[in-house]
């Protein structure tokens, strides 16, 4: 559904993020016709009425912001135009840049974005305040327009076309409200997404966002913080004005924060953690630390081939690998850890102090069944982690997908901490041959390649399933889970 007139370019975005997300899944709740209901709801010519008590205000000097409200409480919207505003808010932004048109104008980015923040905070209040029996099903879709309404400059920071030249003194878009009220549109605009998060933490509630995917849903969360998945998108919601640049507030963080443990992390988005935790530009802590891992896992892959101190070599560099990854996060911060799923190592270690307590004879004698069981466990595994970002609504192949890239961050982890742990730790008080029955020492494990590299194959299939399947421990927290144990919000 378009109009006649083209959008100008600066509005092609705002457009996609207006009919995107959760926006199809509501859609679908909606009688077959109602393309022609929303044009017959919305025309050009309907526009310029509607805001005719904003209209006199647009181009006066000096508006006071007591105005401005005033007339945002007399703007009328039938419940006809409310649904269509809400449910197809994309036609209604081409419909005001086409009364522009009609008008004699040229559609100016920030201007027509002022009549639809208009249009949206009238809606807003007669949500807000209707005792109607589907309003309460309507406020969802009005807490979403809101917040995507409001933000929308906050995207374009530094852009002349929605900042205005630097040496004008009229600010396109911080006068939307009344004279020189920037601040008054970012407080609001981030009530409107805090509003929005939280009716996202509650989606199926909503009648009409219960039916939501898992990647509309996610796409969603990232747009109250970035356009995409690229840290390099992120946007900050700042009370500096426009044409200056502002990086992400601490609540820019805190809402980002918020999305990564609720939402990206129990669905196993880990790709998409890591993009968008700090810091921008290149991430030289996280790119070491995948070298170190890298570089372990090689040279020991190297001592299944050769002899001498090729495993020592690669536990030191595994050792290693877990100071730098310590160093970034006291660094970086929780943002930057959460990429790293460290519960994951945590609880393998006990796996394997446990595998440790068993007799010597699960090392020192190998077995013909020892593949198969590495396998089994290997599997198990990957079964409980497909069932469970199964059951948190990801679709059956990217279920697979994604559980799959999370058994390979842990099998990575585990085999790290098997090697620290087999090669440096258990090999200094594990030397005996407590019955004098001619056993190969861990000491001397490391020598007989071929057998060293099935011990540590097991060993990282023993440790990942403890890994994983200690998950039930924690109650509501999936594997993927911070390593920490409280947090200090309310859920906005």
């Amino acid at each position: 559904m378009s109009t006649s007139t083209p959008l100008p370019p600066e509005l092609h975005a705002f457009r996609s993020r207006l009919a995107a997300g959760v926006l199809p899944a509501a859609r679908a709740t909606r009688p077959g016709d109602w393309e022609r209901r929303d044009s017959d709801a919305f025309k050009a010519a309907d526009i310029v009425p509607l805001f005719g008590p904003l209209l006199p205000l647009e181009g006066a000097a000096h508006v006071d912001r007591g105005n401005v409200e005033e007339a945002l409480d007399r703007v009328e919207l039938c419940r006809t135009r409310l649904i269509t505003l809400l449910f197809s808010p994309d036609h209604v932004l081409e419909t005001v840049a086409s009364a522009f048109v009609t008008e004699g104008h040229i559609p100016e980015p920030a201007r027509v974005w002022s009549w639809m923040c208009w249009i949206t905070e009238a809606a807003h209040r007669h949500l807000h305040t209707s005792t109607a029996p589907d309003a309460y099903l309507m406020r969802p879709l009005a807490h979403r327009l809101r917040f995507l309404v409001l933000s929308e400059p906050f995207r374009h920071r530094r852009d002349p076309v929605w900042a205005g030249d630097p040496g004008e003194s009229a600010d396109p878009c911080g006068n939307a409200f009344g004279h020189r009220t920037w601040s008054l549109l970012a407080l609001r605009a981030e009530e409107a997404r805090r509003d929005w998060l939280a009716t996202l933490n509650t989606y199926q509630s909503s009648p009409l966002l219960s039916g939501v995917g898992s990647d509309a849903l996610d796409a969603e969360l990232v747009l109250t913080v970035a356009d995409g998945w690229s840290r390099r998108s992120r946007f900050s919601i700042s009370h500096r004005p426009l044409d200056e640049p502002a990086g992400p507030t601490v609540r820019d963080n805190a809402v980002l924060g918020h999305i990564v443990h609720r939402h990206l992390l129990p669905r196993f988005r880990i790709l998409h953690v890591a993009r968008l935790a700090p810091p921008a530009g290149r991430d030289r802590w996280r790119a070491a630390v995948l070298a170190l891992a890298s570089a372990a896992v090689l040279t020991a892959a190297v001592g299944g081939f050769a002899s001498g101190h090729w495993f020592h070599t690669g536990a030191a560099l595994a050792g290693l690998t877990y100071v730098v990854l310590i160093t970034g996060v006291v660094k970086q911060g929780p943002l930057w850890a959460a990429q790293w799923l460290l519960r994951y190592p945590a609880a393998a270690a006990f796996g394997l102090f446990a595998l440790l307590a068993l007799p010597m004879n699960w090392w020192s004698d190998p077995h013909p069944r020892w593949g198969v069981a590495a396998a089994a466990l290997v599997v198990g595994a990957f079964g409980y982690l497909v069932v469970e970002v199964r059951n948190h609504n990801v679709s059956g192949r990217q279920a697979l997908r994604r559980a799959f890239g999370v058994l390979l961050a842990g099998a990575v982890h585990a085999f790290l901490l098997s090697l620290v742990v087999l090669v440096c730790v258990a090999a200094t008080y594990t030397e005996a041959d407590p019955d004098g029955a001619g056993r190969i020492s861990l000491h001397h494990l490391w020598h007989t390649t071929g057998l060293a590299w099935q011990v540590l194959a097991l060993a990282t299939a023993w440790s990942l399933a403890v890994g994983v399947f200690s998950q039930i421990l924690w109650d509501d927290r999936p594997i993927t889970a911070p390593l920490a144990h409280l947090t200090w919000n309310d859920g906005g």
